[in-house]
């Protein structure tokens, strides 16, 4: 039986140096002196970047798990990624909005969220939030915002970094987290939200599972050139009114 052990450690090995490779990517040269702040829903994605950023860089990884309290077990995961946390020495907090969500559910739960999480990151003193969104969510938001006529801006679909945010699993597949989690015993939950077709994003989701000829990795590398090709645009305004406002 050591055999197969010493090989699931090397992929785990491999799996945590790509995971520094991204991060050095997205924050620069220091990026193994920074603080994080691990966004945990406890679905096999978040779980697995926890583990992952821990195993990176022991004690300077925090973890907090918004509980908006929509779903009835929505406590109970809260709890679940707590006592991980408390199991492996990782600081863990629960989250919870001050007040009921209100107007459109996904987009106010959203907004609430990351509101929530960048107050508890600035009371932490942390200095970077990272979530688990990973290729197959790209190539989902990159679907529906298609279906909306979206530009460049819209097409470019998820950052990877949008200021204190950092989404360092973008060139990473969901199947490749859930083998993480799998393959070290992490526990985790599967949202029933991500198959309720009441949802436009279940129902891309069954949608491009049935088209298997979709690349998920193609498709988030052209969402990073669109996000590269609206960061030169922003660049070249800026700098067309600087030469009108010299000469002016």
């Amino acid at each position: 039986m050591q055999p197969p052990q010493k090989q699931k450690q090397a992929v785990d090995s491999d799996a945590v140096e790509r995971l520094g490779g991204e991060l050095a990517t997205l924050v620069g040269a220091d990026w193994h002196r920074r603080d994080y702040g691990v966004a945990v829903s406890g679905g096999p994605d978040s779980m697995a970047l926890l583990w992952l950023m821990a195993s990176l860089l022991p004690g300077q990884v925090r973890a907090a798990t918004v509980d908006h309290g929509l779903r009835s077990g929505s406590a109970e995961e809260a709890r679940m990624v707590a006592a991980f946390c408390a199991r492996e020495h990782i600081p863990h907090a629960t989250l919870t909005p001050d007040r009921p969500i209100a107007g459109s559910l996904q987009a106010a739960a959203r907004t609430a969220r990351y509101d929530l999480l960048d107050g508890w990151r600035r009371e932490q003193g942390i200095d970077f939030i990272v979530t688990a969104h990973h290729a197959d969510d790209q190539l989902e938001t990159m679907i529906m915002r298609l279906n909306r006529s979206s530009g460049v801006g819209g097409l470019a679909s998820i950052r990877a970094r949008n200021g204190q945010v950092l989404r360092p699993l973008l060139g990473w597949r969901r199947a490749e987290l859930r083998a993480i989690v799998e393959g070290n015993d992490i526990p985790f939950v599967d949202d029933p939200s991500n198959v309720d077709p009441a949802y436009d994003r279940t129902r891309v989701r069954a949608l491009l599972a049935a088209t298997p000829w979709l690349d998920p990795d193609s498709l988030a590398a052209s969402a990073a050139y669109l996000a590269e090709a609206e960061r030169s645009l922003i660049a070249a305004v800026a700098m067309l009114w600087r030469d009108r406002a010299v000469t002016d």
